[in-house]
């Protein structure tokens, strides 16, 4: 019952920050009005629908969770006042806090709850099928208590719902379909003040918001800046007062800045290169491993990040509890070449990279190192600069043989990485690689299920498992820069959204 004591130890500090007595770790000055930029292009307000950091983003402001991340990373009850777990895990049972209320004013209740996650479960080809895929059913059995029963245990459910994709949605707004979510009711600490027009959605606080304090900023701009020059000189000239996931030479460039903090904050995932598993030379574990042997990750590491990041080839990140140190990150030649001579490029071949800057600032630099390493072992690169839209339909058709990419867990739990990186069946196919192991699956359904020494045990041996598979090459671990004139403990990058935080009474 590990999971329910740790919820039970947070209720305290979730009354608090209820009461507006927010701790000092958490309090935050108050500012009026703030804009922040992010660079990825916003696609849906439908969690559903998009994995973009921006959507991610607004889906953290604006969406009340059970439980809900704080600018610390930590993860305190949010619209639940607790969840009890039966023994097996199979079931829990989430207690609301009373007198909750949407962004316009209705009720907040448990019929809602049930409306959202059933809604969310019968939509096909959804992002959220890691954790959706693992529901069987929930009902609500009262005003403020709704029961979920799970497909099998399920002990690390409430920190999973802590992500802003799985915010609680009314009923009656469920009902009209996809019109609902062009302008939707909001739940968390944000309510939508004019909807996206010019790259700009302008939020505004939540007076009904009961998931925890008020946020610092009265009114918060979200705006997409794709251009990172145009970004930080925006920063710099005061019309964007946090700058979030700017490419890391800027973030060298802007070390020591005056008025201005820099930060870089781990994320629970990686930067990688992904290969089609499906067909073409890439069906060959050999070639998988060939490629990750060849390539240099010290040399990718200090080219894109500088002192900032750190070479990684296994699994789990440094971020994570099962983190392994001692895989080897150096580059291995003559192991590539004898991988290589196993497979039908022995004697060399061509392979399309394709990459998009609009995915990530560096993806050019990354393709040309991964271009010219490459080469040393007799493979050629072929390079294909695409715009985001191309490569995303080509990435979810299988119409490619490498392309840069990245994956990240929204809260320090493994569940959620192993669901969208590693789980064939997942509705992310094994990060779009088309890698599909039942021997993975099983360890993923066991790390799933169990917790403590069970699950780490399990979780060692999904990382000796990737080692020996290779379904693609993990580089480095996630890391997201920011810059800002704000205040210390406004504004933070956490897991793949953004947290504000608790206004200071």
């Amino acid at each position: 019952m590990n999971t329910t004591k740790r919820l039970m130890l947070g209720i305290a500090a979730s009354a608090l920050l209820a009461t507006g007595f927010v701790s000092a770790s958490h309090a935050a000055e108050a500012v009026e009005q703030a804009t922040v930029s992010l660079p990825a292009p916003a696609q849906s307000f439908d969690p559903t629908k998009t994995v973009t950091a921006t959507d991610r983003a607004a889906f953290s402001l604006m969406n009340g969770t059970l439980l809900t991340q704080q600018i610390d990373g930590t993860i305190v009850p949010g619209l639940a006042e607790g969840i009890e777990y039966s023994p097996d895990f199979t079931e829990a049972t989430v207690t609301l806090k009373p007198g909750l209320k949407f962004s316009d004013g209705s009720p907040l209740t448990a019929a809602d709850v049930a409306a959202t996650f059933t809604r969310h479960m019968a939509v096909e080809g959804s992002v959220l099928g890691a954790m959706m895929g693992r529901v069987a059913g929930v009902e609500a059995t009262g005003d403020l208590t709704a029961k979920f029963t799970f497909k099998g245990p399920f002990p690390s459910f409430g920190d999973f719902a802590s992500a802003g994709s799985y915010g609680i949605y009314p009923a009656a707004g469920l009902e009209k379909g996809e019109e609902f979510f062009l302008n939707p009711v909001t739940s968390g600490p944000y309510k939508i003040a004019s909807t996206w027009a010019s790259n700009k959605l302008e939020l505004v606080a939540n007076e009904n918001y009961g998931g925890g304090a008020q946020p610092a900023i009265a009114n918060l701009t979200l705006t997409v800046i794709e251009d990172a020059n145009s970004a930080v000189g925006q920063l710099q000239s005061g019309q964007v007062d946090y700058a979030g996931d700017l490419p890391p030479s800027f973030m060298l460039q802007l070390q020591g800045a005056p008025g201005l903090t820099i930060s870089s904050v781990p994320v629970y995932g990686f930067y990688d290169l992904r290969m089609w598993n499906q067909s073409g030379v890439f069906a060959d574990p050999n070639m998988r491993n060939a490629v990750s042997a060849a390539l240099d990750r010290e040399v990718i590491v200090r080219s894109i990040w500088g002192d900032t990041n750190q070479p990684l080839a296994g699994f789990w990140p440094p971020s994570m509890a099962y983190y392994d140190a001692s895989q080897s990150t150096s580059r291995d030649l003559d192991a590539a070449k004898a991988y290589l001579a196993e497979t039908e490029c022995a004697s060399g071949c061509q392979v399309r990279l394709m990459y998009s800057d609009q995915e990530f600032a560096f993806s050019s630099q990354l393709a040309l190192i991964v271009q010219n390493q490459l080469k040393d072992i007799g493979i050629d690169v072929q390079l294909e600069r695409l715009d985001a839209s191309t490569l995303i339909q080509r990435l979810r058709a299988g119409d490619y043989d490498m392309v840069p990419g990245a994956m990240a867990s929204a809260a320090n739990i493994p569940d959620h990485l192993l669901g969208n990186a590693l789980l064939g069946t997942g509705s992310l196919k094994a990060e779009f690689t088309g890698y599909n192991s039942e021997a993975m699956d099983a360890l993923i359904a066991k790390v799933n299920q169990s917790s403590g020494d069970d699950r780490a045990a399990a979780a060692a041996e999904i990382g000796t498992l990737f080692a020996e598979d290779r379904p693609y090459t993990i580089l480095a671990p996630w890391v997201r820069g920011a810059a800002t004139s704000l205040p210390e403990g406004t504004v933070s990058l956490v897991g793949t959204g953004i947290v504000v935080g608790g206004r200071d009474q």
